[in-house]
C-alpha cells in the first residue's frame, strides 16, 4: 500500500474504475409491473375459484332460504330499525310525560301517590310539600 489515497472516480489499485451508485429504474419498473400482473392474476384465479365452489354448493344444497329474523326491528341484541321508521322515542316520551302530568298509585297499600310535576312544583314552593318517603321510583 502506498498510503496515497485514490479518488472514487480515478482507476483504484487495480486499475479499474468505480462506478458511482445508481438505480436502475427499469428493473425497478420491471418488478412492480410483474407483481401487478401477478396479483391480477391471482385476483382472477380466486374468483374463479369461488364461483365454482358456490356453483357447487347451490347444486348440492339447494337456494338458501330467507332468515327468519330478517325484517324484525331487533335482532339478538342488535338494532335494526330504520332511522325513518323509528318512533320509540317519541312514544318514550309520551309516556313519560303522561306520568309527569297525571295522578296516580306509585303504592296504594301505604297511600303513595304521583301527582302532576306542576302542581308538585308549586307545592314546594309555597311551602306545603308534604315530607319525603321512600315510596317505589317512577316506572
Amino acid at each position: 500500500m502506498s498510503g496515497i489515497p485514490h479518488d472514487s472516480k480515478d482507476s483504484g489499485p487495480s486499475g479499474a474504475y468505480q462506478s458511482e451508485d445508481q438505480i436502475d429504474f427499469k428493473k425497478v419498473v420491471a418488478v412492480g409491473l410483474g407483481s401487478l400482473l401477478l396479483f391480477v392474476a391471482c385476483t382472477i384465479w380466486a374468483v374463479l375459484i369461488l364461483r365454482s365452489e358456490t356453483a357447487r354448493l347451490k347444486d348440492e344444497r339447494g337456494l338458501s332460504a330467507k332468515g327468519a329474523a330478517i325484517g324484525k326491528d331487533e335482532i339478538g341484541i342488535v338494532d335494526q330499525v330504520s332511522f325513518e321508521s323509528d318512533d320509540r322515542l317519541g312514544r318514550w316520551q309520551k309516556e313519560r310525560s303522561d306520568y309527569l302530568n297525571s295522578f296516580g298509585w306509585v303504592d296504594r297499600a301505604h297511600g303513595i301517590v304521583h301527582i302532576p310535576i306542576e302542581q308538585a312544583m308549586s307545592e314546594v314552593a309555597a311551602g306545603r310539600a308534604p315530607a319525603p318517603t321512600t315510596g317505589k321510583a317512577a316506572p
